[in-house]
């Protein structure tokens, strides 16, 4: 049980751990109702929940898809660009010390169950995670993701200076992550707090982060911090707002509108465009869920009249949304 009233956490945090589960083929609900939870509430950006129910879900979710890492995998294959904190980091800083101290105190606006850190010595510097709450419910995915998460921040502000061998990881939980992961040094601790530490003079590198750079989209062998991934990420927790638009998305992500509108343009896309994908990609997702109402689903995408709904979901899909419902009751049933 929770030794603390301290220690929310926005429960919208933990889609990517589920939205990973899922799209293995686990269906992901069991371990959500074993704590109360089911995807609707995932979806509404105001919901907290404590730090226990958060590293409970975690780990429930990595016990029900047989995936012991679970955590860095989410944290592996999680678009950086999609955590407001680091886009705001990266858009505020030119070297990495700054880009840091930024990012730190950016983070606290999303959880209150841990601080972020960083201190300095002559020789090494050191970012910490502490826990600000103490649970039953071990943080061992929670740790997993936020090893594979900082490793990855460091290595893209670091870009060709990045050297992995003069990093070391502490943590409580060194079984969240493979042997050898990443390349750096893994050391047990007694201290529950997260530790990286690294040459202090990485601090004075300039800042490589492609989001910073305004550079074109990255190759495939490199980290995708497309603005389209970003879009896509500032508009899923206000898509009941049916009058949403390109203006309320570059304010939600701190760009001026023109410079938004080019830099889709550059993808071939638009605004517009990318929020009807992302509909249609929810209300999908959503009719799979047969406890969630045709009505709720529209309502969660922009919709307040299910007519109204229905029309543009036809319109995207040639099915209705009962239709579409239909059809993948019956391809599960086989």
């Amino acid at each position: 049980m929770p030794r603390s009233h301290d220690g929310f956490i926005r429960l919208i945090l933990v889609q990517p751990f589920v939205e990973h589960v899922a799209r293995s083929g686990v269906d992901p609900r069991p371990a959500l109702a074993t704590l109360g939870l089911n995807q609707q509430m995932l979806l509404d950006p105001t919901a907290t929940v404590h730090a226990e129910i958060v590293y409970g879900l975690c780990n429930a979710l990595a016990d029900l898809s047989r995936t012991p890492h679970l955590g860095s995998e989410v944290g592996q294959k999680f678009d950086l660009s999609t955590w407001p904190p680091i886009a705001a980091a990266a858009t505020a800083s030119t070297a990495v010390g700054g880009f840091l101290i930024n990012y730190l105190m950016q983070v606290p606006q999303e959880s209150s169950s841990v601080k972020h850190a960083l201190t300095v010595q002559a020789d090494r510097a050191r970012y910490g995670v502490s826990r600000l709450v103490q649970t039953d419910n071990p943080p061992v995915q929670v740790d997993g993701f936020g090893i594979a998460l900082h490793l990855r921040l460091l290595q893209m502000a670091m870009g060709s200076a990045w050297m992995p061998q003069d990093v070391l990881v502490e943590t409580a939980y060194p079984q969240a992550v493979p042997r050898g992961f990443m390349g750096v040094r893994l050391a047990r601790t007694e201290d529950p707090a997260l530790t990286i530490s690294f040459p202090s003079d990485w601090l004075n590198a300039q800042l490589e982060l492609r989001a910073s750079a305004g550079l074109p989209p990255p190759t495939a062998k490199e980290p995708d911090m497309s603005i389209v991934a970003a879009l896509r990420s500032a508009a899923r927790p206000l898509l009941w707002d049916g009058k949403l638009n390109a203006r309320d998305l570059a304010q939600a992500l701190g760009l001026d509108q023109r410079r938004l509108e080019a830099a889709l343009r550059l993808h071939q896309t638009t605004a517009a465009r990318e929020l009807k994908r992302l509909k249609i990609e929810i209300a999908q997702q959503n009719l799979a869920d047969t406890t969630l109402s045709i009505s709720e689903i529209g309502q969660s995408v922009g919709y307040s009249d299910q007519s109204h709904f229905a029309r543009f979901f036809r319109s995207q899909t040639g099915k209705t949304p009962q239709e579409y419902r239909l059809s993948r009751i019956a391809a599960d049933r086989g």
